[in-house]
């Protein structure tokens, strides 16, 4: 996650905001400011660690976040992708639940 907020914009409006929860096991990425007159609000990667696997609630990047956990060591059936329906998961090859 650090190294995703990183990632400076060319609108200097526009600012990355990390966000831990380690008490409840939830992280998040956003983007936050102005560009223009528009409201940046913005959900970039968010996860959740649920009975010791990590939920890949969202990721708005080009970046495979999935395979950046396996090069971490995470095991793949450890590794959920909350944001598709349970429906698609087994197809996803990684965890369903």
């Amino acid at each position: 996650m650090e190294k995703h907020s990183e990632y400076k914009s060319r609108d200097e409006d526009i600012e990355s905001a990390l966000l831990f929860d380690p008490v409840r096991d939830r992280y998040q990425l956003m983007r936050i400011g102005w560009k223009g007159l528009k409201r940046i609000y913005h959900i970039v990667i968010h996860f959740d660690i649920k009975d010791g696997k990590i939920w890949l609630q969202q990721n708005t990047t080009d970046i495979d976040v999935g395979e950046e956990l396996l090069a971490m060591g995470v095991d793949r059936e450890d590794i959920i992708l909350g944001l598709h329906p349970p429906y698609k998961r087994p197809y996803t090859n990684y965890g369903v639940a």
